[in-house]
């Protein structure tokens, strides 16, 4: 099973329909009693050299609530787009020409492997174990399974966010800090039965599906430090689809800038308690709770500079709850609330 391992691995998607399943649950955080689920599908287009191209759509929202937040990215080979209310927002170009720059100077590789982003994801897989042959996108595939290495894990994210600082330091909030060794540790004795399974390819080695479980259960000391979860559990599985089919991925006709869209929510705040349903729309549909307004300068006629975003939000959640899925007029008139 490691020679197998080794050699998936190794193997690069050079094109597929990505399709992507996770879900999180937490105990204990008050609004989040119901799973987080966030789904996301779409082509995707190994970068080479440089970004990869995509293109996805992705739903995130309380599992049976009934609403969700839908929004959706978008690369071509030089430039970026963030889909959200029927509309698309372009990133700057000259940051994802700088992006692609720097990628090619770490030596990024023709054909797309998470290790060109720094991750090796075939240490994070110990104890592997034959579990037999099974169907995946259509492809006969040898599962094998085996406990998922955190410290591992943990050390090639705390990588992927020390190298991410310079292409995204220039982003409103800038990129986060790396963990500290001892907070590693920390986060790594916290976890319980991590488990991860790989589905590869008996004719090609390629894998087809990746999946981890895990749960984290939070020291008592620590809990009012982060809202009062006591308890994690998150599942997440990746599928590739339709490896090196005729994936396409087109930049839209038209696009207004990003910064428009980060002016409209408030700095992304309206999207805040997104998983937390408060009551019924009267149509059966649970909604998002809604963020608390922000308080501003009470008295000085100083509004704060997020509350106007987050009301636009506030009144685009309320025209989706009251729009048919399927109702596309209404969802457009929607969308026009954020302008």
């Amino acid at each position: 099973m490691e020679g197998l391992l080794d050699r998936a691995f190794r193997n690069s998607i050079t094109s597929a329909n990505l399709k992507i399943d996770a879900q999180l649950n937490l105990d204990g955080l008050k609004g989040f009693e119901r799973p987080i689920r966030l789904e996301a599908s779409g082509p995707y287009i190994g970068g080479g050299r440089g970004l990869p191209k995509l293109d996805i759509d992705l739903s995130l929202g309380a599992q049976g609530a009934g609403q969700s937040v839908q929004f959706g990215l978008l690369r071509t080979a030089d430039r970026a787009f963030v889909k959200f209310g029927g509309e698309f927002y372009e990133q700057s170009r000259r940051e994802v020409e700088r992006a692609n720059r720097e990628l090619a100077a770490r030596g990024g590789r023709r054909g797309g492997t998470l290790r060109d982003l720094g991750l090796r994801p075939r240490t994070w897989v110990v104890g592997a174990r034959e579990e037999g042959e099974e169907t995946v996108a259509g492809a006969r595939v040898q599962h094998v399974s085996g406990r998922l290495d955190i410290r591992s894990l943990l050390r090639d994210l705390n990588e992927l966010v020390r190298r991410s600082a310079s292409l995204v330091g220039r982003a409103p909030g800038g990129a986060p800090e790396p963990l500290s060794p001892q907070e590693l540790d920390r986060i790594a004795e916290t976890v319980r039965n991590p488990s991860f399974d790989v589905y590869v390819g008996k004719e090609d080695d390629v894998i087809r599906r990746l999946s981890a479980q895990l749960d984290v259960r939070v020291p008592e000391g620590d809990r009012a430090g982060i809202g009062g979860i006591e308890r994690g559990a998150m599942r997440v599985s990746i599928e590739f689809s339709d490896l090196r089919g005729a994936q396409t991925v087109n930049a839209p006709p038209s696009a207004r800038p990003l910064g428009d869209l980060t002016r409209q929510l408030g700095g992304l705040s309206a999207l805040e308690g997104v998983g937390a349903p408060e009551g019924d729309s009267g149509q059966g549909r649970a909604r998002p709770r809604r963020p608390a307004a922000p308080t501003g300068e009470q008295g000085t006629g100083q509004a704060d500079p997020g509350a106007e975003g987050v009301e636009a939000f506030r009144r685009y959640s309320d025209c989706l709850d009251r729009a048919g899925p399927d109702d596309t007029k209404a969802l457009s008139r929607c969308a026009e609330l954020l302008r």
